[in-house]
């Protein structure tokens, strides 16, 4: 399996901190839905002594169409549930009706303000900075949101003051883009912030799955260690013991492995180590559960298992494990193991020993060979 490299890393933290800030979003900015049409009709109802009363009522419909569009993709969110990396596939439905409804904002009161009296203008000029605070308030997350959200809010009618030729509307227009400039250097900022602060997350809850798996793992061999095959194996000793199902254990050793490390080396014995591992883990079946117990012992649990069947696939294991020769260093090694064969109930530590018995007696014997603990029984009467 190939190591993901560091910049594999990186763009999957990247992914999972926009996952996060989207998350985040859908989070706090439902209440901006409502805010919107309620500001859009108080802004109504302010200029409604200036007529045109079909232009706002037309323009605050639009602004309820848009906010009840917003209202459906949120209903739909809460519906879904979606968890994780899904979220992305909702960032896009989210940013199109974002824009369309502060696209309604802008351009509207663009429109209203084309005929308007100056107080009337600066009276919605007034309620577009407001919204684009607010814009900066819930959108700051993602900075493309923000910048797209303020743009299209404010630059319509500031467009309209830089081409209106009057000093004051002019230095309104250019105050407004300061302004309009520093909210998208602050949301810059505090997008950035907010990303490092996923990002810290995310690694500290990968370094902790690191140090959890580190101190259940064989440096090794990548098998369980002690601790964690003890752990692993109550639980399906318990599972078993609820469910009347036999409960099989297997100690596997190494045959004559200290003459391989004082013949070839440490690292041909690791590597022998390490090819008996590999063989194990290929030959288990998902439910069993496999450790290496220290220096050249492993054993394997074997749930629904019985003493007969357990002896069999330890007697299998024997021969393919006889027949494969680990390469190392320009070395072939060809060795054997010895395996003892328990079934005596539930309990770990007592099963470990009545096939640490058997593993003894296989030894013994002659080694490269399975005994099982009716093997012991028989020796000892």
């Amino acid at each position: 399996m190939d190591t993901p490299s560091p910049q594999d890393d990186e763009l999957d933290l990247a992914v999972r901190v926009r996952a996060d800030q989207l998350h985040l979003l859908y989070q706090q900015s439902f209440p901006a839905i409502f805010l919107s049409v309620v500001v859009a009709a108080v802004l109504c109802q302010m200029l409604w002594d200036g007529g045109r009363h079909a232009l706002l009522i037309g323009w605050l419909a639009l602004i309820g169409a848009g906010g009840f569009m917003r209202w459906a993709l949120f209903w739909l969110h809460r519906r879904r549930r979606p968890e994780g990396l899904q979220i992305l596939d909702w960032e896009r439905s989210y940013a199109v009706t974002l824009f369309i409804t502060t696209s309604l904002w802008g351009l509207g009161v663009l429109w209203i303000s084309i005929e308007s009296t100056l107080v009337e203008q600066l009276v919605s000029f007034m309620f577009l900075l407001g919204m684009a605070a607010g814009a900066f308030s819930h959108y700051s997350a993602r900075r493309y949101m923000v910048v797209g959200a303020m743009g299209s809010i404010l630059l319509p009618t500031i467009g309209l003051f830089l081409l209106s030729g009057q000093s004051m509307k002019l230095s309104l227009g250019v105050a407004a883009l300061l302004y309009m400039g520093l909210l998208v250097r602050a949301s810059t900022v505090l997008s950035r912030a907010q990303g490092e602060n996923f990002a810290l997350t995310h690694r500290l809850s990968a370094a902790k799955q690191k140090a959890e798996l580190m101190a259940q793992t064989d440096e090794l061999t990548g098998l369980d260690n002690r601790r964690a095959f003890f752990a692993r194996g109550q639980t399906l000793a318990n599972y078993c013991q609820r469910n009347k199902l036999p409960l099989s254990i297997a100690m596997i050793d190494a045959d004559y492995f200290k003459q391989i490390n004082d013949q070839h080396g440490h690292a041909v014995g690791d590597a022998v180590l390490c090819g008996l591992a590999d063989l194990l883990r290929r030959s288990l079946r998902k439910s069993d559960v496999c450790g290496r117990m220290g220096g050249e012992e492993f054993a394997i649990l074997l749930p629904d298992t019985s003493l007969l069947e357990a002896t069999e696939l330890a007697e299998r294991f024997c021969r393919a494990y006889e027949a494969t020769p680990t390469s190392s260093g320009g070395i072939e090694v060809r060795n054997t193991v010895s395996v003892g064969v328990a079934c005596d109930g539930y309990d770990i530590e007592q099963l470990l020993q009545s096939a640490d018995e058997a593993l003894y007696l296989a030894k013994a014997a002659g080694r490269n060979r399975v005994v099982s603990e009716l093997n012991v029984e028989a020796a000892l009467a």
